[in-house]
This record gives C-alpha cells, structure tokens and sequence, in this order.
C-alpha cells in the first residue's frame, strides 16, 4: 500500500484537525459559559432542541426535495388558478 506523502499528509492533518475543532469547540464554550454563570442549563436544553428539531426538519426536506418541489410546484398552481378566478379570466 503506497504510503501518502507531502502535501497530501498536511491536507489531511489540517482536516483532522478542523473537524475536531468543530466536535470540541460547542461543548466547551457551553461548559465555560455554564460555569461563568452567563448560561443556565435550562436554556442550553432548550436551544438544543430547538437546534435538533431544525436539523431534523432540514434533513428531511433534502433527502425528500423533489417530492417538496413539486408539492410546491402545484400549490402554486393553485394559487394562479384561484387568482384567475378571482380575476375573472377563468
């Protein structure tokens, strides 16, 4: 197997340590701020569901997001159809 050398080794140490610093840094500025008192527990709950409920949402309408175009697609159709009704021209 051969061995990955140069720029590709700091490429991939550089993403390493990217994605770590984003898995750590949240938790740890939570602890800091609970500690300091500028945060209760309660409200980091709260905002954690609120940000867990907008992931879910927004992982469901991208795996589904021809069925939502297209959900979309016809209600607006039938706001141009009510509208034309409306209107008089149909």
């Amino acid at each position: 197997m051969k061995r990955p050398q140069g720029t590709h080794v700091k490429e991939q140490i550089s993403q390493d340590l990217a994605v770590m610093g984003a898995k750590v840094a949240p938790p740890a500025v939570v602890a800091a701020a609970t500690e300091a008192g500028a945060i209760s527990p309660q409200s980091i709950l709260v905002w954690l569901s609120v940000l867990y409920t907008a992931a879910l949402l927004f992982t469901t309408v991208i795996k589904n997001w021809g069925e939502w175009i297209g959900w979309w697609k016809s209600r607006w159709a039938d706001v141009r159809r009510l509208y034309g009704r409306v209107r008089g021209d149909g």
